[in-house]
C-alpha cells in the first residue's frame, strides 16, 4: 500500500532539488547547492523506496535477498554523507579542500565497510524477515547496521553543530524559522538513527531482522520528511507572503486614492494616461500610474490655485484638499485667480509609497468636504 505522506515527500524533493540544481546552472553550482541536491536526490529516492512495495518488487526481480534494505540503507547514508558535505562546504570560515575530501573519502569507506558486511552475512528473507545465514552472519549483520548507525549519527552531529550557529547568526525571523525547523528535523533525524541499534541487537539476538521498517522507525521518517520540507519552503512561503503583503498594501493605497483622482479626472479627462482598468493583479503598478496621474492633474490644477493673502494657520492634508477643492471650483467656473508663487512642498521622502500615503490623507480630507466642493455645480 502506497504512504501518501512519504510518497509526497519524495516527490516534492525530488521535483525541488531539480528545478533548484538545473534553475541554477547559467550562474554556475556551488559545491554547498550540489552537495544539497544530491542530499534531496537521495533522501527523496529513499523515501520513494520506504512509501510503497517498491523494496519487494526489486527482491523478486533481481533475485538477490535483502537487495532493496541495502540500496535503501545506502541511500540513507548517501544522505547523511551529502548533508554533511553540505555543512562543511558552507562552514565559516569556508572550509578547504582537504575538508571536503576527508569527508568524500569517509563516506566511500563507510558504504564499501557496509556492502562488505552485507555480503558476508549471507542474507536470506523468509517470511518478511531477513537471516543471516553466513558462517559469521550475525555477528556480520550486526556489524553493518552500526556502520549505518554509527556514520548516519556522526554526519548528522556534524550539520547539528552548524545549524546551530547558523540559527544564532541569522538575521532574519523567515530564515530563523527555516534553520530552526532545520535544526529540528536533524534532531528527530539522530532518534531515528539510534533507532537502528534495535537492529543492532535484533541482529545479535535472533540472527535476522524485519525487511520493512517497523512502526516507530516508520514514524520518525515520516516526522522528518514533513519537517525537513517545511523548514526547505518556508524562505519560499516567505518571500510569497511579503509579494502578498506589497500587493495588499498597494491595492489599499490605490483604493484610497479614488476620491483625488475622480475630482482631478472629471476636471482634467487628459490626465488618464491608457484607456481601461489594470487588473487586480497589477495592484503595485495601478498604484504608480494613479499616483503620476494625480501628479499631473495637480500641475494642471496649479493655474487655478489662489495666492493666499497671509501665510496659513493650518497645514496638512485637511488644508491642502481645502486648497484643492477651491481650486477645482474655480477651474469649473473659468474664474480668474492669482497663482500662488510656488505650490507647498508636501511632507513626504520622495518615494512612491510615501507620496501615495500623503494624497491617500488628502483624499480622505476631500471626501469629508461639502459635496459642492468637488464636484459641478
Amino acid at each position: 500500500m502506497l504512504d501518501p505522506v512519504l510518497a509526497g515527500a519524495a516527490a516534492l524533493l525530488l521535483g525541488l532539488s531539480t528545478y533548484r540544481f538545473f534553475a541554477g546552472r547559467h550562474r554556475g553550482t556551488s559545491p554547498a547547492l550540489r552537495y544539497t541536491c544530491c542530499f534531496a536526490w537521495c533522501f527523496g529516492a529513499f523515501l520513494a523506496l520506504m512509501a510503497g512495495q517498491t523494496r519487494a518488487g526489486i527482491d523478486h526481480g533481481t533475485g538477490l535477498a535483502g537487495l532493496s534494505g541495502m540500496l535503501a540503507d545506502h541511500l540513507k547514508m548517501g544522505s547523511a554523507g551529502f548533508l554533511a558535505l553540505t555543512a562543511v562546504a558552507l562552514r565559516r570560515p569556508a572550509a578547504d579542500a582537504r575538508s571536503l575530501r576527508r569527508r568524500q573519502a569517509g563516506t566511500a569507506l563507510a558504504v564499501l565497510s557496509a556492502t562488505a558486511l552485507f555480503l558476508l552475512a549471507g542474507i536470506a528473507e523468509s517470511g518478511g524477515r531477513m537471516a543471516a545465514t553466513g558462517r559469521f552472519g550475525p555477528v556480520a549483520l550486526a556489524g553493518y547496521d552500526l556502520v549505518i548507525t554509527g556514520y548516519v549519527t556522526c554526519c548528522l552531529v556534524t550539520l547539528l553543530r552548524q545549524a546551530l550557529y547558523w540559527t544564532r547568526q541569522a538575521g532574519t525571523a523567515a530564515l530563523r524559522t527555516a534553520l530552526g525547523l532545520i535544526t529540528l528535523t536533524n534532531a528527530v533525524g539522530l532518534l531515528w538513527a539510534a533507532w537502528g541499534l534495535d537492529d543492532v541487537l535484533g541482529a545479535l539476538r535472533s540472527g535476522g531482522q524485519r525487511t520493512t521498517e517497523d512502526p516507530v522507525s516508520l514514524t520518525l521518517g515520516r516526522l522528518c520528511a514533513v519537517l525537513l520540507l517545511a523548514g526547505a519552503t518556508t524562505l519560499l512561503w516567505a518571500r510569497a507572503a511579503r509579494a502578498a503583503r506589497r500587493w495588499r498594501t498597494a491595492y489599499r493605497d490605490y483604493r484610497s486614492l479614488g476620491p483625488l483622482w475622480r475630482a482631478l479626472h472629471a476636471a482634467f479627462p487628459q490626465i488618464a494616461l491608457t484607456a481601461g482598468r489594470l487588473p487586480p493583479a497589477d495592484a503595485e503598478l495601478a498604484l504608480y500610474r494613479r499616483v503620476i496621474e494625480i501628479r499631473d492633474g495637480l500641475l494642471i490644477l496649479r493655474r487655478y490655485r489662489t495666492a493666499p493673502e497671509a501665510p496659513p494657520t493650518t497645514d496638512g492634508a485637511p488644508a491642502e484638499a481645502a486648497r484643492i477643492a477651491a481650486a477645482l471650483h474655480h477651474a469649473r467656473t473659468g474664474a480668474a485667480t492669482t497663482p500662488p508663487p510656488a505650490d507647498p512642498q508636501p511632507p513626504h521622502t520622495g518615494t512612491i509609497e510615501a507620496e501615495a500615503r500623503w494624497l491617500a490623507q488628502i483624499a480622505r480630507a476631500l471626501r469629508t468636504l461639502p459635496p459642492h466642493a468637488t464636484t459641478a455645480d
